[in-house]
Protein backbone atom coordinates (compact mmCIF):
# COMPACT_ATOMS: atom_id res chain seq x y z
CA UNK A 1 0.00 0.00 0.00
CA UNK A 2 1.67 3.29 -0.80
CA UNK A 3 1.94 5.58 1.54
CA UNK A 4 1.62 9.67 2.15
CA UNK A 5 3.94 11.57 5.17
CA UNK A 6 1.26 14.19 6.02
CA UNK A 7 2.20 17.29 8.61
CA UNK A 8 -0.41 19.01 10.00
CA UNK A 9 0.10 22.92 10.79
CA UNK A 10 -2.85 24.04 13.46
CA UNK A 11 -4.14 21.12 15.51
CA UNK A 12 -7.04 22.75 17.27
CA UNK A 13 -10.85 22.28 16.20
CA UNK A 14 -10.68 22.22 12.58
CA UNK A 15 -6.68 20.23 12.78
CA UNK A 16 -8.39 17.55 14.82
CA UNK A 17 -10.98 16.77 12.33
CA UNK A 18 -8.59 16.57 9.47
CA UNK A 19 -6.86 14.00 11.32
CA UNK A 20 -9.28 11.89 12.10
CA UNK A 21 -10.51 11.97 8.69
CA UNK A 22 -7.32 10.79 7.39
CA UNK A 23 -7.18 8.29 10.07
CA UNK A 24 -10.58 6.71 9.13
CA UNK A 25 -9.11 6.27 5.56
CA UNK A 26 -6.67 3.53 6.58
CA UNK A 27 -9.92 1.47 7.41
CA UNK A 28 -12.22 2.58 4.62
CA UNK A 29 -9.85 2.22 1.94
CA UNK A 30 -7.02 0.03 0.67
CA UNK A 31 -5.29 1.84 -1.60
CA UNK A 32 -3.44 4.83 0.46
CA UNK A 33 -1.80 5.18 3.65
CA UNK A 34 -1.45 8.45 5.37
CA UNK A 35 1.32 8.88 7.82
CA UNK A 36 1.03 11.71 10.71
CA UNK A 37 4.68 12.51 10.58
CA UNK A 38 4.55 16.35 12.08
CA UNK A 39 2.00 18.76 13.86
CA UNK A 40 3.02 22.49 14.61
CA UNK A 41 0.25 24.47 16.47
CA UNK A 42 1.67 28.26 18.71
CA UNK A 43 -0.40 25.85 21.00
CA UNK A 44 2.26 23.34 22.57
CA UNK A 45 0.05 21.49 24.65
CA UNK A 46 -2.64 21.55 21.57
CA UNK A 47 0.09 19.70 19.13
CA UNK A 48 1.22 17.41 22.13
CA UNK A 49 -2.54 16.02 22.29
CA UNK A 50 -2.72 15.86 18.38
CA UNK A 51 0.33 13.41 18.77
CA UNK A 52 -1.00 11.28 21.13
CA UNK A 53 -4.15 11.17 19.38
CA UNK A 54 -3.12 10.32 16.29
CA UNK A 55 0.32 9.41 16.39
CA UNK A 56 2.39 12.30 14.61
CA UNK A 57 6.10 11.58 15.54
CA UNK A 58 7.44 15.24 15.50
CA UNK A 59 5.80 17.75 17.60
CA UNK A 60 6.77 21.81 17.03
CA UNK A 61 5.17 25.21 18.36
CA UNK A 62 7.40 26.81 14.76
CA UNK A 63 4.99 26.01 11.31
CA UNK A 64 7.90 26.48 9.11
CA UNK A 65 8.97 22.84 11.43
CA UNK A 66 6.57 21.11 9.24
CA UNK A 67 7.26 23.05 6.28
CA UNK A 68 11.22 22.30 6.34
CA UNK A 69 10.77 18.67 7.59
CA UNK A 70 12.38 16.61 4.58
CA UNK A 71 9.83 13.85 5.48
CA UNK A 72 6.62 15.49 5.24
CA UNK A 73 5.09 15.15 1.85
CA UNK A 74 1.40 16.47 2.38
CA UNK A 75 0.93 19.90 4.61
CA UNK A 76 -2.28 20.49 5.85
CA UNK A 77 -3.06 24.00 6.76
CA UNK A 78 -5.81 24.28 9.54
CA UNK A 79 -4.65 28.00 10.98
CA UNK A 80 -6.53 31.44 10.99
CA UNK A 81 -7.55 32.77 7.65
CA UNK A 82 -4.93 35.56 7.33
CA UNK A 83 -2.04 32.69 7.92
CA UNK A 84 -2.57 30.49 5.18
CA UNK A 85 -1.23 32.68 2.26
CA UNK A 86 2.39 32.87 3.82
CA UNK A 87 2.13 28.94 4.78
CA UNK A 88 1.02 27.65 1.70
CA UNK A 89 3.35 29.60 -0.19
CA UNK A 90 6.23 28.59 1.72
CA UNK A 91 4.87 25.15 1.34
CA UNK A 92 4.66 25.01 -2.13
CA UNK A 93 8.38 26.97 -2.56
CA UNK A 94 9.41 23.57 -0.78
CA UNK A 95 7.77 21.18 -2.56
CA UNK A 96 4.75 20.16 -0.44
CA UNK A 97 1.25 19.16 -1.65
CA UNK A 98 -1.14 21.10 0.03
CA UNK A 99 -4.49 20.60 2.19
CA UNK A 100 -5.78 24.08 3.67
CA UNK A 101 -8.86 25.40 5.04
CA UNK A 102 -10.93 28.03 3.63
CA UNK A 103 -12.04 31.06 2.87
CA UNK A 104 -8.33 30.21 1.06
CA UNK A 105 -7.40 34.02 1.29
CA UNK A 106 -8.38 37.17 3.56
CA UNK A 107 -7.33 39.25 -0.38
CA UNK A 108 -7.85 38.14 -3.83
CA UNK A 109 -3.82 38.90 -4.01
CA UNK A 110 -3.47 36.46 -1.43
CA UNK A 111 -4.74 34.00 -3.66
CA UNK A 112 -3.50 34.93 -6.34
CA UNK A 113 -0.03 34.67 -5.04
CA UNK A 114 -1.15 31.43 -3.73
CA UNK A 115 -2.47 30.15 -7.04
CA UNK A 116 0.90 31.15 -8.47
CA UNK A 117 2.99 29.55 -5.88
CA UNK A 118 1.03 26.21 -6.64
CA UNK A 119 1.42 26.12 -10.32
CA UNK A 120 5.20 27.05 -10.15
CA UNK A 121 5.82 24.26 -7.81
CA UNK A 122 3.53 21.78 -9.99
CA UNK A 123 2.18 20.43 -6.36
CA UNK A 124 -1.20 18.67 -5.37
CA UNK A 125 -3.37 20.90 -3.93
CA UNK A 126 -7.13 21.08 -2.39
CA UNK A 127 -9.23 23.36 -0.67
CA UNK A 128 -12.01 22.45 2.47
CA UNK A 129 -15.48 22.55 0.77
CA UNK A 130 -15.92 19.31 2.38
CA UNK A 131 -19.96 19.35 1.35
CA UNK A 132 -18.75 18.84 -2.32
CA UNK A 133 -17.84 15.39 -1.38
CA UNK A 134 -20.68 13.78 0.70
CA UNK A 135 -22.52 11.44 -1.09
CA UNK A 136 -25.99 12.81 -1.15
CA UNK A 137 -24.83 15.67 -2.69
CA UNK A 138 -22.94 13.48 -5.01
CA UNK A 139 -26.13 12.08 -6.39
CA UNK A 140 -27.71 15.46 -6.68
CA UNK A 141 -25.35 16.15 -9.20
CA UNK A 142 -25.67 13.04 -10.74
CA UNK A 143 -29.78 13.77 -10.73
CA UNK A 144 -28.96 17.11 -12.55
CA UNK A 145 -26.51 16.19 -14.91
CA UNK A 146 -28.83 13.17 -15.79
CA UNK A 147 -31.68 15.64 -17.12
CA UNK A 148 -34.15 14.38 -14.59
CA UNK A 149 -34.16 17.88 -12.40
CA UNK A 150 -35.43 19.14 -16.32
CA UNK A 151 -34.19 22.92 -17.27
CA UNK A 152 -32.50 24.49 -14.14
CA UNK A 153 -34.78 27.13 -12.59
CA UNK A 154 -33.38 28.58 -8.92
CA UNK A 155 -31.04 27.52 -6.31
CA UNK A 156 -32.16 28.61 -2.42
CA UNK A 157 -29.11 27.78 0.22
CA UNK A 158 -28.86 28.46 3.07
CA UNK A 159 -25.95 27.88 6.42
CA UNK A 160 -27.02 28.73 9.90
CA UNK A 161 -24.70 28.06 13.10
CA UNK A 162 -25.13 29.17 16.57
CA UNK A 163 -21.25 29.59 17.55
CA UNK A 164 -21.80 33.05 17.81
CA UNK A 165 -25.36 33.55 18.80
CA UNK A 166 -24.39 34.63 22.80
CA UNK A 167 -23.53 37.94 22.98
CA UNK A 168 -21.58 37.44 25.54
CA UNK A 169 -19.06 34.66 23.51
CA UNK A 170 -15.71 36.20 23.39
CA UNK A 171 -14.53 37.31 20.15
CA UNK A 172 -11.11 35.40 18.75
CA UNK A 173 -9.72 35.90 15.24
CA UNK A 174 -12.69 35.06 13.67
CA UNK A 175 -14.66 37.77 14.48
CA UNK A 176 -12.10 40.48 13.44
CA UNK A 177 -11.30 41.32 9.89
CA UNK A 178 -8.02 41.86 10.09
CA UNK A 179 -7.71 37.82 10.75
CA UNK A 180 -10.66 36.92 9.44
CA UNK A 181 -11.35 38.78 6.66
CA UNK A 182 -15.14 38.34 6.73
CA UNK A 183 -17.42 36.65 9.24
CA UNK A 184 -20.47 34.37 7.98
CA UNK A 185 -19.55 35.21 4.31
CA UNK A 186 -16.11 33.97 4.19
CA UNK A 187 -16.84 30.77 6.95
CA UNK A 188 -20.14 29.64 6.08
CA UNK A 189 -21.59 30.96 2.36
CA UNK A 190 -18.40 29.81 0.74
CA UNK A 191 -19.56 26.03 1.36
CA UNK A 192 -23.12 27.42 -0.19
CA UNK A 193 -21.61 28.52 -3.33
CA UNK A 194 -19.34 25.57 -3.60
CA UNK A 195 -22.37 23.66 -3.26
CA UNK A 196 -24.04 25.45 -6.08
CA UNK A 197 -20.94 25.53 -8.49
CA UNK A 198 -20.82 21.91 -7.97
CA UNK A 199 -24.34 20.51 -8.93
CA UNK A 200 -26.07 23.62 -10.79
CA UNK A 201 -23.00 23.43 -12.65
CA UNK A 202 -23.44 27.16 -14.05
CA UNK A 203 -21.56 30.20 -13.19
CA UNK A 204 -22.64 32.98 -10.64
CA UNK A 205 -22.06 35.91 -12.74
CA UNK A 206 -23.42 39.00 -10.34
CA UNK A 207 -24.61 39.48 -6.43
CA UNK A 208 -26.70 41.90 -4.39
CA UNK A 209 -26.11 41.16 -0.58
CA UNK A 210 -26.80 42.90 2.40
CA UNK A 211 -25.25 41.69 6.06
CA UNK A 212 -25.46 42.78 9.15
CA UNK A 213 -23.47 42.52 12.71
CA UNK A 214 -26.25 42.26 15.51
CA UNK A 215 -23.54 41.81 17.79
CA UNK A 216 -21.21 45.29 17.73
CA UNK A 217 -18.94 44.24 20.84
CA UNK A 218 -17.98 41.05 22.40
CA UNK A 219 -15.68 40.70 24.71
CA UNK A 220 -12.07 39.56 24.34
CA UNK A 221 -11.19 36.18 24.47
CA UNK A 222 -7.62 37.35 25.57
CA UNK A 223 -8.86 39.46 28.23
CA UNK A 224 -12.79 39.33 29.06
CA UNK A 225 -12.63 42.38 30.98
CA UNK A 226 -12.19 44.34 27.47
CA UNK A 227 -14.39 44.92 24.80
CA UNK A 228 -13.65 44.71 21.36
CA UNK A 229 -15.50 46.17 18.19
CA UNK A 230 -16.63 43.78 15.88
CA UNK A 231 -16.24 44.75 12.69
CA UNK A 232 -17.11 41.39 10.34
CA UNK A 233 -20.53 40.04 9.36
CA UNK A 234 -22.82 37.61 11.91
CA UNK A 235 -25.51 37.06 9.18
CA UNK A 236 -25.66 37.71 5.38
CA UNK A 237 -28.23 37.72 2.78
CA UNK A 238 -27.82 37.01 -0.98
CA UNK A 239 -29.62 37.09 -4.43
CA UNK A 240 -27.31 35.41 -7.01
CA UNK A 241 -27.74 35.35 -10.60
CA UNK A 242 -26.30 32.84 -12.85
CA UNK A 243 -24.83 32.86 -16.17
CA UNK A 244 -27.62 31.28 -18.02
CA UNK A 245 -30.11 34.43 -16.38
CA UNK A 246 -31.68 32.08 -13.65
CA UNK A 247 -31.19 33.59 -10.03
CA UNK A 248 -31.11 32.37 -6.61
CA UNK A 249 -30.93 32.84 -3.25
CA UNK A 250 -28.26 32.44 -0.21
CA UNK A 251 -28.11 33.42 3.50
CA UNK A 252 -25.82 32.45 6.50
CA UNK A 253 -25.62 33.36 10.24
CA UNK A 254 -23.52 32.54 12.92
CA UNK A 255 -25.97 33.83 15.17
CA UNK A 256 -29.16 31.59 14.92
CA UNK A 257 -30.07 31.03 17.79
CA UNK A 258 -31.93 27.32 17.72
CA UNK A 259 -29.41 25.91 14.77
CA UNK A 260 -26.32 24.76 15.40
CA UNK A 261 -24.94 23.91 12.64
CA UNK A 262 -27.70 23.80 9.51
CA UNK A 263 -26.61 23.87 6.15
CA UNK A 264 -29.81 23.33 3.56
CA UNK A 265 -30.15 23.90 0.00
CA UNK A 266 -33.01 23.17 -2.39
CA UNK A 267 -32.75 22.89 -6.15
CA UNK A 268 -35.46 23.25 -8.33
CA UNK A 269 -35.83 22.46 -12.07
CA UNK A 270 -38.17 22.35 -15.03
CA UNK A 271 -39.20 18.59 -14.08
CA UNK A 272 -38.13 17.89 -10.52
CA UNK A 273 -36.20 19.03 -7.66
CA UNK A 274 -34.22 18.16 -4.75
CA UNK A 275 -33.69 19.26 -1.11
CA UNK A 276 -30.64 18.82 1.33
CA UNK A 277 -30.07 19.04 4.96
CA UNK A 278 -26.88 18.45 6.41
CA UNK A 279 -28.86 17.44 9.62
CA UNK A 280 -30.34 14.24 7.89
CA UNK A 281 -26.89 14.03 6.15
CA UNK A 282 -27.89 10.39 4.98
CA UNK A 283 -30.97 11.44 3.20
CA UNK A 284 -31.27 13.39 -0.22
CA UNK A 285 -35.21 14.65 -0.95
CA UNK A 286 -36.36 14.15 -4.54
CA UNK A 287 -38.96 14.95 -6.67
CA UNK A 288 -40.38 14.07 -9.97
CA UNK A 289 -43.10 15.15 -12.60
CA UNK A 290 -42.81 12.04 -13.92
CA UNK A 291 -45.57 9.91 -12.15
CA UNK A 292 -49.23 10.15 -11.96
CA UNK A 293 -49.88 13.62 -10.43
CA UNK A 294 -51.91 12.19 -7.70
CA UNK A 295 -48.49 10.84 -6.33
CA UNK A 296 -46.21 13.44 -6.43
CA UNK A 297 -44.19 14.54 -3.75
CA UNK A 298 -40.68 14.67 -2.24
CA UNK A 299 -40.06 11.26 -1.45
CA UNK A 300 -36.68 10.18 0.31
CA UNK A 301 -33.72 8.67 -0.93
CA UNK A 302 -31.78 7.23 2.18
CA UNK A 303 -28.00 6.47 1.95
CA UNK A 304 -27.02 3.77 -0.31
CA UNK A 305 -24.02 2.20 -1.16
CA UNK A 306 -24.50 2.75 -4.76
CA UNK A 307 -23.74 6.80 -4.05
CA UNK A 308 -20.57 8.10 -3.89
CA UNK A 309 -18.21 6.58 -1.41
CA UNK A 310 -21.05 5.67 1.07
CA UNK A 311 -19.96 1.74 0.35
CA UNK A 312 -16.27 2.20 1.59
CA UNK A 313 -18.08 3.15 5.50
CA UNK A 314 -21.39 0.73 4.97
CA UNK A 315 -21.90 -2.71 4.41
CA UNK A 316 -25.38 -2.37 3.34
CA UNK A 317 -27.92 0.33 2.66
CA UNK A 318 -29.12 2.95 5.37
CA UNK A 319 -26.42 2.19 7.76
CA UNK A 320 -25.23 5.73 7.51
CA UNK A 321 -22.30 7.59 7.53
CA UNK A 322 -21.40 10.99 9.61
CA UNK A 323 -19.56 13.93 9.20
CA UNK A 324 -16.13 12.62 10.33
CA UNK A 325 -16.67 9.76 7.14
CA UNK A 326 -16.69 12.49 4.52
CA UNK A 327 -14.02 14.04 6.08
CA UNK A 328 -12.42 10.69 4.96
CA UNK A 329 -13.68 11.03 1.39
CA UNK A 330 -12.05 14.61 1.36
CA UNK A 331 -8.97 13.35 2.49
CA UNK A 332 -8.80 9.87 0.60
CA UNK A 333 -9.34 12.47 -2.44
CA UNK A 334 -6.15 14.50 -1.61
CA UNK A 335 -4.05 11.48 -0.85
CA UNK A 336 -4.93 9.13 -4.01
CA UNK A 337 -4.39 12.60 -6.18
CA UNK A 338 -0.87 12.34 -4.95
CA UNK A 339 -0.09 8.95 -5.44
CA UNK A 340 -1.38 8.81 -8.73
CA UNK A 341 -0.51 12.15 -9.96
CA UNK A 342 -3.81 13.16 -10.94
CA UNK A 343 -5.50 17.00 -10.44
CA UNK A 344 -7.94 17.83 -7.76
CA UNK A 345 -11.42 19.07 -8.58
CA UNK A 346 -11.24 21.78 -5.50
CA UNK A 347 -7.67 22.84 -5.63
CA UNK A 348 -6.35 26.74 -5.00
CA UNK A 349 -7.14 27.72 -8.34
CA UNK A 350 -11.23 26.76 -7.66
CA UNK A 351 -10.76 28.29 -4.24
CA UNK A 352 -9.52 31.35 -5.63
CA UNK A 353 -12.55 31.59 -7.75
CA UNK A 354 -15.19 31.10 -4.69
CA UNK A 355 -12.81 33.86 -3.09
CA UNK A 356 -13.18 35.94 -6.09
CA UNK A 357 -17.56 35.15 -5.91
CA UNK A 358 -17.36 35.94 -2.15
CA UNK A 359 -15.76 39.39 -2.75
CA UNK A 360 -17.90 40.24 -4.93
CA UNK A 361 -21.21 39.69 -2.21
CA UNK A 362 -18.73 41.59 0.27
CA UNK A 363 -18.49 44.82 -1.55
CA UNK A 364 -22.28 44.49 -2.52
CA UNK A 365 -22.69 44.41 0.77
CA UNK A 366 -20.42 47.27 1.43
CA UNK A 367 -21.80 49.42 -1.51
CA UNK A 368 -25.19 48.56 -1.40
CA UNK A 369 -25.35 47.70 -5.20
CA UNK A 370 -25.25 44.97 -7.99
CA UNK A 371 -22.11 43.55 -8.32
CA UNK A 372 -20.37 41.66 -11.37
CA UNK A 373 -18.19 38.73 -10.15
CA UNK A 374 -15.95 40.21 -13.61
CA UNK A 375 -15.40 43.23 -11.80
CA UNK A 376 -13.09 41.65 -9.33
CA UNK A 377 -10.79 40.18 -11.53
Amino acid sequence: MKQVKVGLIGANWMGSFHSIGLNNVRQAYHDVEPVFEHVADVNESAAKLAAERFGYKKVSTDWHDVINDPEVELVIIATPNFTHAEITIAAAEAGKHILCEKPMANTLAEGKAMVNAIEKAGVKSLVDFIYTKCPANVLAKELMDSGKLGDFITFRGEFDCSYCADPNTPATWRQLAATAGTGALGDLTAHIVSLSDMIVGKKIVEVFASWDTPYKQRPDARDPSRMLDIDTDDQIYVIVKYEDGRIGSMSSSRVSIARPVSLAYEIQGSKGSVRFEMTRINELLYYSNDCDPKERGYKIIKGNTRNGDYANFCGTDEQGIAYNEVMSIQAHDILTAITENRKVDIDIAYGHYVDTILEAMATSAREGRWVKVSEMQ
